[in-house]
């Protein structure tokens, strides 16, 4: 007899768990039916938040030789780049930088570099773009340069009239040589 009891309060202790549990997993589950579905991922090649005709948006980098912002680059066309250390394309994108400040930098426009990392990482990025202008610096990830810009993706690269308008904008090695199109 003490058998049989013993039994029946394992199985109606059993049954309880088995109850509660069936509980909290319908509750979860309801919540996640009812709950409302995640935004879509924007379909299509990722962009800037700053398109052809939008004004330059306003922002201030840190250099070696000084803050350079909207009002620095005024009167000059410049290219700015988004470069991350760690990042095939960036590395793949130097060439095309390159020689882009050598076809309009000594007509005055101006190549400015946002590298996008840790300091520590960005040396050798930093000694590749150095030769080519003075206007780099370094700044955390999603820094406050990259989200003026909407920068999500490196390498991104914006193109500036000497109005400070944008004439230009792309994410990404292969847009580049669309850039390459300034009359400076």
């Amino acid at each position: 007899m003490n058998h049989a009891i013993a039994g029946l309060a394992l199985l109606a202790a059993a049954t309880l768990v088995n109850a509660l549990l069936t509980v909290a997993v319908t509750k979860r589950w309801r919540a996640a039916m009812t709950a409302p579905a995640p935004a879509a991922a924007p379909s299509g090649p990722p962009e800037l938040a700053v398109r052809e005709g939008d004004r330059i948006p306003a922002f201030t980098l840190h250099t070696d030789r000084g803050e350079v912002g909207e009002a620095t680059l005024a009167g000059h066309p410049a290219l700015i780049c988004f470069l991350r250390p760690d990042c095939g394309p960036t590395r793949d994108s130097l060439a095309g930088i390159q020689r882009w400040a050598e076809e309009n930098t000594p007509s005055g426009a101006r190549l400015v570099a946002v590298v996008n990392g840790q300091p520590a990482d960005a040396g050798p990025l930093l000694e590749a773009v150095g030769p080519l202008t003075g206007l780099t610096a370094t700044e955390p990830p999603n820094g406050p340069v990259a989200r003026a810009f909407g920068v999500r993706h490196h390498p991104s690269f914006v193109l500036l009239d000497a109005d400070g308008t944008v004439t230009g904008a792309g994410v990404g090695q292969g847009s580049l040589p669309e850039l390459d199109l300034l009359d400076a």
